[in-house]
Order: C-alpha cells, then structure tokens, then sequence
C-alpha cells in the first residue's frame, strides 16, 4: 500500500515532481484553511509538505505515522520544531533554492525606493507628462545611485550572502549583522562584520533584512530600533513579517522620518485590509512573491523530491533543521 502524502497548502510544483509525487504515494492536497481536514487527514500519514500551514504540536500528535516534515521554502516559523523533535519526527527545508530569487527582489525593491520607477509608470500612464514638461517633472522623480552607499544586512545566510555579492556589483559599500555566524563570513559575500545592530542601524543607507522568524528576531526592529535609522535610509523587508514593527514603520514613514521603505512580507498575510503601508507614497509593497520564478520552483521542486525519496528509504531528508534538537531528545 502507498504511503499517504499530505500537501497542506497549494504550493507551485513543477508538473513533473508533482507526477512523481503521486507515483511515489496517496497524495492528499488540502488548502491553507483546510485546518479541520489536515487535522484528520494527518492520522495515517506518513509525510506532511507545508509551505504556509501550520503544523502545531496538535497536527503533530495526531500524525502518529509520520516520518518528517518538509517546508516548502526556509522558513519554518510554521512548524513547531520542539514539539517534533520530542516527538522524533524530523523537519527540513529547501534552504537555498530560492535565496537568488528572493535577493534579485530584494534590489527590485531597493531600487524602485530610491528610484521611484512605481510612481513614475503611473505618472505616464495617467497621462500626467505632456508636451513640454520634459524638464518640469516632479522632484521626487529625482532619485539616488545604489554605488557608494553603505548596505547594511540584517542576517548573512543564503539569502543575505546573495544581496551581499550583488550590492558589492552595485558598487554598494556592504556590512552585516547575524549574532549567529561564527567565524569569517564568505568570501563570496564582500561584506564586514558590524558586531552591533544597533550600530548598522544608525549608520546604512539601506538595511535589508534577512533573519528568520524566531523568538529572537520576533519584533527585533521596534519603533526604538527604527528611530536609530537615518531619515534618507530605506528599509526592505524580504524575510519574514514579524520581525519589523509595522505600525511603527508606517509612523516613520509618514512623518518623513525614513525615506522609503520595501516589503514583501507582512505580521499578518494577506495584508490587512486599510493597512496604512497600503497608502503611502514613500513604500513599495509586493504579496510575497520574494520566491515566485520558475527557476525557485524547480530547485525546490527537485530537493522535496530527493528528501521525500530519502524518507521513504528510511533516511533522513537533507537540510534537517531540528537535527539539533532530535539528537537531543535521543540522547535523553
């Protein structure tokens, strides 16, 4: 008898690997408010696939056949990976598929903050330039150059180290702050350490967070935090919602007290209907879509096929997160 597969939300496969998957086993596909389904269906599964769903201590419990847990993407502030590895199940993720993806959005980001290109699109297609105003534009259409600005990176994993090798292609003078890289950063990342975020706050141009979403980093950029930025300095945003204070960002932004800012994640996904960030001039807003290329999703496709043929070999899927956690629970 097949195992049972559970995609707990629709992510984007290549057709190929979705094949495969359901050569491999009894695909079950749920959506993300499916959470009474999953809650069922998990009972008598064996593998679970989550980009967006949540799976709790509770999905957990009840998934007594599972054999891991994998996450479509790097994050996994979805899953509850103490609650697996006490229960010995193991988690990974596809760390590294999309990490160019998400930096070439990142500069896009960047650069239609300090170039303006959004507002520049809708002043021509409003039918705003007309004959004679070649030289009378508005000033804000008056932007700044990339080179010679200091970058400043708020975690230096593979995506960090992406936005690093590129804004030093810029001409971009580039720092990083990640208390959890020990030792040289890459080479490939030309970037130096700044041993204080506070530090790299008040002194880059454009500070472009990386980190993860973890108890550490929830919040980690609060209004006090904020305030530390300089007023011409652009904050992009292509990690995690949670880790920066919305509300007091779009504070900021109104009063002018920082220049721009970029997002491409939000606290709470969708964004919030009357969101003020929504509504300001000085921020580019995208859904999300920091891994959205075709080239993403055949990386991530073809490592969930190899992890998912480790599983049921009875290996372990590479790119476990909670191995750490899981020879702990062993050792006890």
């Amino acid at each position: 008898m097949k195992p049972k597969i559970i995609f707990a939300d629709a992510f984007n496969l290549q057709p190929y690997v979705r094949k495969n998957f359901h050569s491999l086993g009894n695909v079950v596909q749920l959506t993300l408010e499916d959470r009474e389904c999953l809650l069922s269906e998990v009972c008598d599964a064996e593998l679970v696939i989550a980009e967006y769903a949540r799976i709790d201590e509770e999905v957990l419990k009840k998934g007594r056949n599972l054999k891991a847990v994998l996450v479509y993407g790097t994050g996994t502030n979805h899953v509850d990976l103490e609650a697996a590895a006490r229960l010995g199940i193991p988690v990974a993720n596809t760390k590294g598929a999309n990490a160019n993806a998400v930096a070439e959005l990142t500069f896009s980001l960047m650069l239609n903050c300090v170039r303006r290109t959004a507002d520049a699109h809708r002043y021509i297609r409003e039918q705003n330039w007309q004959s004679g105003d070649s030289g009378e534009l508005p000033e804000t259409f008056t932007g700044t150059e990339l080179r010679n600005k200091l970058l400043g990176i708020i975690g230096l994993g593979d995506i960090g180290r992406r936005v690093a090798a590129i804004g030093a292609g810029f001409g971009m003078k580039v720092c990083f702050y990640d208390p959890n890289l020990s030792g040289a950063p890459p080479v490939e990342a030309a970037a130096c350490r700044c041993p204080r975020l506070d530090s790299l706050l008040a002194e880059a141009d454009i500070v472009s967070v990386h980190a993860p979403l973890t108890a550490a980093t929830r919040n980690l950029l609060n209004g006090e935090r904020l305030r530390l930025m300089k007023a011409s300095a652009v904050l992009i945003v292509t990690s995690r919602g949670g880790i920066v204070d919305e509300e007091a960002l779009a504070d900021m932004l109104e009063r002018r007290e920082l220049s721009a800012a970029g997002l491409d994640v939000f606290s709470n996904e969708p964004l919030e209907n009357g969101s003020r960030l929504a509504f300001l001039d000085n921020v580019v807003l995208t859904p999300h879509i920091g891994g959205s290329t075709a080239e993403s999703v055949a990386n991530i496709s073809s490592i969930l096929m190899e992890q998912a043929a480790a599983v049921f070999s009875g290996n372990r899927p590479g790119n476990l997160v909670n191995g750490e956690e899981l020879k702990k629970q062993k050792a006890n």
